[in-house]
């Protein structure tokens, strides 16, 4: 009896060694994972320049909550080349044991949309989402900024609207598309479906008076609310929601089918200096080549 107690004892500390052990290695793991993220994250967002852009709508008709048209200086950042699609929120739940989106079944989204973006999820799981993967939700200026690029364009792709062409919008499709779908719709950053197929949580929350009296360098939004903001309109929307300076709230526990995301990250000083210098170059080398053809021009 003795002997039995003993080995089962000795039984009883060599598991504690080998969870022990299992739990070392797991741990490792997931640094060597939070460590990678950056690089990999890159891979897959595009990159925005440190310096201003106009933000809000100088149109009169440009509704209230997006005026007034206000200079906005962002340090640079990446956000995410496209939404999140249904097959990497699938490994979020997979890895984590997160709750899946109210309509997928087994853990898993419907057959074939895989490469459509995820929906049904709410702000908080968007950010939790965002945090796995070492990043985080754009910010409302960060979101803008990248759809609209520094020309004022009223649509990511330019001044001219054509349904069907550029993005899934209008209720013709009445569903979801593809992230990759409509490349002749994307931004000035080359960033795809930022208008049409699903609003986009930012994070920030929604004040429609945010506007008049908000930062003008990296606005974080509201301190407090009830509801988070949304952009880029969805596939039920016309064009007066898939305009860039469109903006409107949700509440953060809402859930719908018209609703997805996209992340952003910071970018380092060292990187936004070095694309400082290389944007301050290629001007000299244009003011020089216009200077150059002037000279061409007036000495013939």
């Amino acid at each position: 009896m003795a002997r039995r107690l003993q080995a089962a004892t000795e039984g009883v500390v060599e598991m504690d060694s080998r969870l022990e052990r299992l739990t070392n290695q797991m741990d490792e793991l997931e640094e060597s994972r939070i460590a990678i993220l950056p690089e990999a994250n890159k891979r897959l967002m595009v990159y925005v320049p440190p310096g201003p852009f106009t933000m809000g709508g100088r149109d009169e008709d440009s509704p209230r909550n997006e005026q007034p048209a206000h200079t906005v200086h962002l340090t640079g950042y990446y956000i995410g080349k496209m939404p999140v699609t249904n097959q990497e929120y699938r490994e979020f739940v997979q890895c984590t044991g997160y709750r899946a989106p109210i309509h997928w079944q087994r853990g898993t989204f419907p057959t074939g949309m895989g490469k459509h973006p995820v929906t049904n999820v709410t702000w908080r799981d968007a950010c939790a989402y965002a945090a796995w993967r070492g990043a985080k939700l754009p910010t409302e200026a960060e979101w803008e900024k990248a759809a609209r690029g520094t020309d004022e364009r009223p649509y990511p792709w330019g001044g001219r609207f054509t349904e069907g062409e550029r993005c899934n919008a209008s209720g013709l499709i009445g569903t979801t598309t593809p992230v990759d779908e409509f490349p002749e719709g994307r931004s000035f950053y080359e960033a795809w479906d930022m208008a049409g197929n699903v609003y986009e949580w930012c994070a920030d929350h929604y004040d429609e008076e945010y506007y008049h009296d908000s930062p003008a360098t990296n606005p974080p939004g509201p301190e407090g609310g009830q509801e988070g903001t949304i952009r880029g309109g969805s596939y039920q929307e016309t064009r007066a929601a898939l305009r860039t300076t469109h903006r409107a709230g949700a509440a953060e526990g809402v859930a719908r089918d018209t609703i997805g995301f996209r992340v952003a990250m910071p970018a380092t000083a060292e990187e936004s200096q070095v694309a400082l210098s290389v944007s301050e170059a290629e001007t000299q080398v244009a003011e020089a080549s216009a200077a150059g053809n002037k000279t061409t021009t007036s000495a013939a």
